[in-house]
């Protein structure tokens, strides 16, 4: 320990050491030496008036020096320590800004892949000035697809999707107003997202009655003035007849998906799924872009009343509408006097474009049911049954008693007594 420290370090530190500042080995060091030299010891009572702490006297027994050189080893291990602990943290900091900075450029560089793809997986899109038609091939984000300026002369729209096929007479669409800008790719991306959900639909919920194969085949659109309707359910394919009345494509498609053929039941099972079920129904832009022509309309207006957005009309407003006008149909006699043309009045049993048996034609409920009427009510057994019960009757599994455990009569007469109870009309 003797001179271990010179005078200089000694009377440099003796600030720090009178104040207690220094640590306990330095302390140790500087007490040791003052014990030994007289002129350091000078230095102290000049700076403190007062003498200088004697350091103990130094273990002769061997043990002791051991203890002692245990402790010296002990503490060079620890300063070791966190020498090293600090130089380990400064290159972990180093390294973590350096970790950071390349998270975010791959980050950023993912971000940039992902955006590529999906421009390189948008359809493609081919206009011929002379014939004008319009051509879009390959599946992807309809959404997101642009419509060349000189394609606004379009007539005609031939849409090829891994999943459908869409043909259309492009001076059929409801709005003239609209330019193909606006209207072909919102209209290709509902009709891609309604067709996914309708599948997704019945695999997740019509269970043990339905055959999932049927909604899994490619869809073939036409749309057109004079086409009709007309659905052909064929091995792997299905064609789809809309007329010039596109809107009514989910209604199609899932008249497609249930095979085509039809009494109250199953109309009424189409019609509440397509439109007050389909959040994608092409239906409910149009009655958002018709709002001022159904204003007038008495079961319209009740509908308003009871909760319906004419602003934004969703498929829970649609239901609404959907009941509003079962209950008019029953209050005013609809289906027996009035001469209209349409499914507000026309009873199941005429309803020219569906595919009816001689069955159908004798059944009581086909004659007094329209197919709003059909919607309100297997929505109505849908919410007091459960769909399974409902599924269980339309896909012809059960008849109605043993679906539902009750006659139809007593469980119609429920129905409509629901109706006046909930909305009440003038």
């Amino acid at each position: 320990m003797k001179n271990k420290l010179d005078c200089e370090i000694v009377n440099d530190l003796l600030p720090s050491y009178i104040d207690k500042l220094t640590s306990e080995k330095t302390t140790e060091e500087i007490t040791e030496h003052l014990s030994e030299c007289e002129s350091c010891r000078q230095v102290y009572r000049d700076m403190t008036n007062s003498e200088p702490p004697i350091a103990e006297q130094p273990e002769v027994d061997y043990l002791k020096k051991i203890n002692r050189s245990r402790r010296r080893v002990a503490i060079i291990a620890t300063s070791a320590v966190l020498v090293a602990g600090l130089v380990a943290g400064a290159i972990f900091l180093f390294f973590r800004k350096k970790t950071d900075t390349l998270v975010q450029k791959n980050t950023q560089l993912a971000e940039e892949k992902e955006q590529l793809l999906e421009e390189s997986t948008l359809p493609a899109v081919t206009y011929d000035p002379d014939t004008k038609a319009l051509v879009i091939t390959g599946t992807g984000h309809y959404d997101g697809i642009v419509i060349p300026d000189e394609a606004e002369e379009a007539v005609s729209l031939d849409v090829q999707d891994d999943e459908f096929h869409l043909t259309m007479d492009l001076t059929v669409r409801n709005n003239k107003d609209e330019t193909l800008k606006d209207f072909i790719p919102g209209f290709l991306d509902r009709t891609e997202k309604s067709l996914q959900f309708l599948r997704g639909w019945f695999r997740e919920n019509a269970g043990e009655y339905y055959d999932p194969a049927r909604s899994e085949k490619m869809i073939d659109f036409n749309i057109t003035e004079d086409s009709g309707y007309l659905c052909r359910n064929n091995r792997d394919r299905i064609k789809i007849y809309t007329s010039r009345l596109y809107w009514n494509r989910d209604t199609a498609l899932v008249y497609a998906m249930m095979d085509c053929s039809f009494a109250w039941a199953q109309i009424g099972y189409m019609h509440n799924l397509a439109y007050a079920t389909d959040p994608y129904n092409e239906w409910l832009l149009v009655m958002d872009d018709s709002a001022e022509g159904f204003a007038s309309i008495p079961y319209y207006q009740a509908a308003v009343k009871a909760g319906l957005d004419p602003d934004h009309v969703t498929p829970e407003g649609y239901a609404i509408m959907t009941d509003t006008i079962a209950l008019y149909a029953v209050k005013e006699d609809w289906i027996h006097t009035a001469d209209g043309r349409t499914m507000e009045y026309l009873p199941v049993s005429k309803t020219a474009f569906f595919t009816v048996s001689p069955e159908t034609f004798a059944d009581k409920a086909n004659n007094e049911m329209t197919g709003f009427m059909a919607g309100s009510f297997i929505h109505r057994l849908t919410d007091v049954y459960g769909l399974d019960a409902v599924n269980a009757f339309v896909f012809g599994a059960k008849t109605f008693d043993e679906a539902f455990g009750v006659d139809y009569e007593t469980a119609r007469d429920a129905w409509i007594a629901w109706l006046y109870e909930t909305y009440p009309i003038d």
